[in-house]
C-alpha cells in the first residue's frame, strides 16, 4: 500500500475516516476483504495470497484499524528490499492482536524490511515507522494527514496536492447501519474515482508524482499499479468498511460485512 489518507479527530462524531490506496505488482495474487484468519476471528481485511498477511485490517470487536506501507528512501526511489525472514504483512494482524500502547514492543524488527504502520481507533492514531535501524513512533495530529512510503513527509507531492482537498471535504457522519457509502464518506469516493481517471503515478521521473493512482510498466509484462482502494470509518462502537478493486468505476464500491463471516473470494489479476 502506498498512500493512506487519514482524517483523525477524537472529538468528531466519527473520529477516524480513512481512504487507503494499495500499490502492488499486478501479478501478485490477493483475496478481497474477509475473515481470512480463523485464529483471529474478529480480524477482517484483504489477504496477500503469497505471504498470508495483509495491507490493511480492522478489528470488528473493538473498532480499530491498522494499515501497512512499505518504507521507501526519502528520495522516493524504489528501495532495495534485500532478504528478510519475516513478512511485513503480518504486522497489521499482530498489532490488532495486542492491547499495548506499542503493539510492536515484542517483535524483533530487524526481521522486517522498512515499513510504516498506522494504528488507529477513536482515541488515538499513531504511526510506527521502521527504517531498518530505528523505530520512530509519532501520534498523528488532529486533522487530515497523508501517509506515503516515506511516512509523514511534508515534501511529498501527493500530500502537498491532496491534503487540502481531502481536509476540506472530510466527512463526519453518524455511523448508522445501512447508510449508503456516499453518505458515510461523502465526497471521498468521488475523489478516488477522479484520481483513477487522471494520469497515473509512475516510477522515477515518469508520470505525475502527485497522482494518487499508480501505474508503471516495468517491462517483460510486469505492471506495478494501484489495484484496490479501501474506505474505513469508525467511532467508539461502530465500524464501516468499503472496498473496490476498480477505483475508476464509481459503482464498484461495496460494503464489507463487519458482523459476520464472508466467503473468501479469490482475486485473479487481469490479463495484460
Amino acid at each position: 500500500m502506498c498512500t493512506v489518507i487519514v482524517g483523525f479527530d477524537p472529538g468528531a462524531h466519527t473520529p477516524v475516516v480513512i481512504t487507503a490506496f494499495r500499490d502492488e505488482m499486478r501479478s501478485r495474487p490477493w483475496d478481497r476483504p474477509a475473515h481470512h484468519w480463523p485464529e483471529r476471528p474478529t480480524l477482517l481485511g484483504g489477504r496477500d495470497r503469497l505471504a498470508g498477511g495483509t495491507w490493511l485490517a480492522v478489528d470488528t470487536a473493538r473498532p480499530r484499524v491498522t494499515a501497512l506501507l512499505n518504507g521507501w528512501p526519502r528520495d522516493g526511489g524504489m528501495p532495495l528490499e534485500g532478504t528478510y525472514p519475516a513478512s511485513r504483512g503480518e504486522l497489521p494482524l499482530h498489532a490488532l492482536s495486542t492491547q499495548f500502547r506499542d503493539p510492536l514492543h515484542d517483535l524483533d524488527l530487524t526481521s522486517y524490511a522498512p515499513f510504516h504502520l498506522l494504528d488507529a481507533d477513536a482515541h488515538r492514531a499513531t504511526l510506527h515507522s521502521w527504517d531498518g535501524r530505528c523505530l520512530d513512533i509519532r501520534p498523528l495530529p488532529k486533522g487530515v494527514n497523508v501517509v506515503v512510503n516515506t511516512g509523514l513527509d511534508p515534501t511529498d507531492p501527493r500530500g502537498l496536492r491532496h491534503t487540502p482537498t481531502f481536509a476540506r471535504t472530510r466527512p463526519d457522519p453518524l455511523l448508522v447501519p445501512d447508510t449508503p457509502i456516499d453518505q458515510v464518506w461523502g465526497d471521498w469516493p468521488g475523489l478516488v474515482t477522479e484520481a483513477a481517471r487522471a494520469p497515473a503515478r509512475s516510477v522515477g521521473s515518469k508520470g505525475d508524482p502527485s497522482a494518487l493512482i499508480a501505474h508503471a510498466d516495468l517491462g517483460e509484462g510486469r505492471i506495478w499499479a494501484t489495484g484496490s482502494v479501501t474506505l474505513v470509518a469508525l467511532d467508539r462502537q461502530n465500524l464501516r468498511y468499503a472496498f473496490t478493486g476498480d477505483p475508476a468505476d464509481p459503482d464498484a464500491w461495496y460494503d464489507v460485512q463487519t458482523t459476520a463471516m464472508r466467503p473468501q473470494v479469490e482475486h485473479r489479476p487481469p490479463r495484460i
